[in-house]
């Protein structure tokens, strides 16, 4: 056994102290460190919301403006196909295409994107379909929210251009005249919504 003499005691003392007192800045060094970091993840984790909360709004307000806005004069079916043409038809080309309004002797080939695959399955539906219904039509995950509001957006769009009409109830069909026996929608054999879900 180790035996330390009396007069030796206040050394050892001080020895030890000293040791406490740098573990003890250690300690208030690394807390400080953590509470740094706790500082910044909290703060990108209001950013990530706040990002999150800004590109949902905009996703909303976009959809809303497209659903909403009427062009001032009806173009002519020439001009629509070339507006059509030039610009895409791709269901991402973006919110800029708006379909035109509908008037006799048009069919869904002046449709673009996402407009065309809705109305496509509505006229191809046996009866009147719901959002969730016509985003399970086109591919969409009807799981998440903004999906299928995208697709009822497409689909209230449509309406105010006369080429569908909406039930009380909020299910969609053909406006009369839209689909008529020489318009039948090209995809309307791939795109069948159940008639009997909600």
């Amino acid at each position: 056994m180790l035996l330390i003499e009396e007069d030796a005691m206040p050394s050892v003392l001080g020895l030890m102290e000293r040791r406490e007192a740098r573990a003890r800045q250690d300690l208030e060094s690394w807390t400080e460190v953590l509470e740094q970091a706790q500082a910044e993840v909290n703060a990108a984790r209001e950013r990530v919301d706040r990002a999150r909360v800004g590109r949902e709004e905009l996703v909303s307000v976009l959809a809303e403006e497209s659903a909403v806005n009427t062009p001032a004069s009806v173009p002519s079916g020439g001009e629509v196909a070339a507006a059509v043409g030039s610009s895409g038809s791709g269901a991402g080309a973006g919110y800029v295409e708006r379909p035109p309004v509908w008037r006799s002797g048009m069919s869904e080939e002046v449709l673009s994107g996402l407009y065309r695959e809705v109305f496509a399955a509505v006229a191809a539906a046996s009866g009147p379909v719901s959002g969730v219904e016509l985003a399970r039509a086109v591919g969409r995950e009807t799981e998440i929210k903004n999906e299928v509001e995208k697709v009822r957006h497409r689909a209230y769009a449509l309406e105010k251009r006369g080429w569908l009409v909406r039930e009380k109830n909020g299910r969609f069909m053909p406006a009369p005249g839209a689909v008529g026996r020489d318009a039948s929608p090209a995809s309307a054999g791939r795109l069948r919504p159940g008639a009997g879900t909600a």
